[in-house]
């Protein structure tokens, strides 16, 4: 067997998501799990290896020669199939991680491994680190139990040695032979678990969840995906979703815009959950709004951009300055000190998606409309000052249009669930009157703040939220992203200096946003010729990673909210267009919430009045 070290790492593509709602791990077609946060998404990491080839941890199974592989998730499910082919026969391997449902002594991911025809010689090689420690703790074994201070207890139906201090188990599959592995965060018990009764419960767990689904068309599957990557990414004790389940995947191979993005951002969980209510996935966003009231009780309503899956704001960074990071690209980081910056779009964000759960009828209780009558006050006094941005620069705050755009949303939309209030009205329409006047660009555009050049693929969401923009500004808007941000069918961000050295991939979802600000003014052919290269980019598993190289090469934090609530909206986009033109993509997201087609019903709140 070559040393661990010899392994390269492998491309973002290559992994697959395992998730319990609670924690999540990230395993490589080649059968290694190379990144596992068990206990919760941000904790410290079991399997490290995707950050440091040589000192992270790892959990593998593989066959021991030259082998091939397809994968797949059963149907419905993040429960994940890899099969390998060899010269000698076919072995399947069943990865999947089991949810809080089977009770608080259960395994928290479970392999399975059996063979499908032949005879294959397979190696299951166990190496954990305790977080980002700086050597590997001694492991204990004893036939197939093996165990480590700080780290996951590993039972098995092989038995393992140790070998170049890693636990090795060699073993022979044979058609309808099976061996299973389960880890547990305390000590495993004495038994191994029935690995197939776990596997059939966890897979049946999801597919359920999957039938409220309001759209049946012919991408139904794909967004069923999506749709389960955003799930997925939920941490269902607190109705929180992170941003990514990774930390510090590089935005530039080598460079240093490496971030943790296992945290709430609470733009990221207002969108998330509005694409999956437009989808008939509702349930979620009940607990969600107990995470957000209770962050605007405590925070009387100065919410910060982002917290903790469990509501701590204070996510310092800190540098794990002996790990390599990914293809050499660090530093590793743990924390995101973006959560000190002011970003106020996140008023309208959470304004918009009550206004969104009262359309599909949601009943709002006294304490959230209380909580968005007091974002909204926010709004009217200090949209006009200055704030960091939702791209999060290292730099001097500005007048950046789309926080603009987003407080007119905030105040727009309490308007419409509270009553008029002369300041909110007032303030409403000084915005309207900031954007499509001081703000425009002397070419005719809408830059990326007051008094810039630049152009910005932010601004790209303004009628979709329903602001009344300037039609003939907004067309001028789009050319100039397409001329100066875009790279065939992918988009850049932004171009000019965010105070930060180097340069970033494309950003998946401002290329969908560009799908959508295509379809609203009338340009289908150009909008699904983007889509359709959009949805060729997913791996061979369905997923997105945050950014892509120009060559298409995932870059960034992965699996990414953004990019596959992006792909789920410009789905259901085209859709409406198809069945009803231009007329039915207007208006706020609420309004095309509600417009029915073919394939596509309605979603209501389970429940509501």
């Amino acid at each position: 067997m070559p040393a661990a070290e010899d392994r390269p790492y492998q491309p973002i593509e290559a992994y697959a998501l395992l998730s319990n709602c609670e924690g999540a791990a990230l395993v490589a077609r080649d059968g290694a799990i190379d990144w596992a946060c068990l206990e919760r998404f941000d904790a410290d990491p079991s399997f490290s290896r995707l950050l440091d080839r040589e000192r992270g941890g790892h959990f593998t199974i593989r066959p021991e020669g030259c082998f091939e592989t397809t994968r797949q998730y059963l149907s419905r499910s993040n429960v994940l199939e890899t099969t390998f082919t060899t010269e000698n026969g076919f072995v399947t391997l069943y990865d999947f991680m089991v949810g809080a449902e089977s009770g608080a002594n259960r395994p928290r991911l479970v392999r399975l491994v059996t063979g499908v025809s032949g005879h294959v010689a397979m190696i299951a090689t166990y190496r954990p680190l305790a977080g980002f420690s700086d050597s590997f703790a001694p492991l204990s074994i004893a036939g197939g139990r093996v165990s480590a201070p700080g780290c996951p207890s590993l039972i098995g139906s092989t038995d393992f040695v140790a070998e170049d201090h890693r636990a090795v188990s060699r073993f022979i599959l044979e058609a309808q032979q099976e061996h299973s592995f389960a880890l547990y965060l305390a000590d495993a018990p004495d038994t191994l678990p029935d690995a197939r009764a776990l596997m059939e419960d966890t897979r049946r767990a999801w597919v359920l969840w999957t039938r409220d689904a309001a759209y049946v068309g012919p991408l139904a599957d794909e967004l069923m995906r999506s749709a389960l990557v955003l799930k997925g990414l939920t941490y269902e004790p607190s109705g929180a979703i992170v941003a990514a389940a990774t930390t510090s995947l590089p935005e530039e191979i080598g460079g240093i815009r490496n971030w943790d993005y296992r945290f709430c951002w609470i733009r990221d969980a207002c969108l998330s959950f509005y694409v999956l209510k437009k989808f008939g996935m509702s349930r979620e966003a009940e607990a969600f709004f107990g995470f957000v009231s209770a962050l605007c009780e405590r925070e009387e309503g100065q919410l910060k951009p982002l917290y903790s899956i469990s509501g701590e704001a204070d996510l310092s960074e800190q540098k794990i300055a002996h790990f390599e990071g990914w293809r050499g690209s660090a530093p590793v980081q743990h924390g995101n000190e973006a959560a000190e910056q002011h970003q106020s779009d996140a008023y309208g964000q959470v304004l918009d998606l009550l206004y969104l759960y009262d359309r599909l009828g949601g009943t709002l209780s006294d304490d959230m409309r209380r909580h968005g009558a007091r974002l909204a006050d926010i709004s009217a006094a200090h949209w006009s000052e200055p704030d960091a941005g939702l791209w999060e620069p290292r730099k001097p705050e500005e007048r950046y249009l789309h926080a603009a755009i987003m407080n007119w949303v905030a105040l727009d939309r309490a308007i419409r669930l509270f009553g008029e209030t002369p300041d909110w009205c007032r303030e409403r329409d000084r915005i309207v009157a900031f954007v499509n006047g001081e703000a425009v660009h002397r070419d005719g555009y809408y830059p990326q703040y007051l008094g810039t050049d630049a152009v910005d693929a932010a601004v790209l969401i303004a009628p979709m939220v329903g602001f009344p923009v300037d039609e003939a500004v907004f067309a001028r808007t789009v050319d100039a992203v397409i001329e100066r941000l875009g790279h065939g069918h992918l988009v850049y961000r932004y171009k000019n200096d965010d105070g930060l050295p180097g340069h970033e991939g494309t950003f998946l979802l401002c290329a969908f946003w560009l799908v959508d600000a295509l379809l609203w003014l009338g340009r289908e052919e150009d909008a699904r010729m983007r889509f359709e290269a959009l949805r060729a980019m997913k791996n061979d598993v369905g997923l997105y990673s945050e950014e892509a190289a120009e060559d298409g090469a995932f870059l960034g934090n992965f699996p990414q909210a953004f990019s596959h609530l992006g792909f789920i909206h410009s789905a259901l986009m085209l859709d409406l267009f198809e069945h009803g033109g231009r007329a039915a993509v207007q208006g706020t997201y609420a309004d095309r919430s509600l417009r029915e087609t073919d394939v596509r019903r309605a979603p209501r709140i389970a429940g509501g009045r």
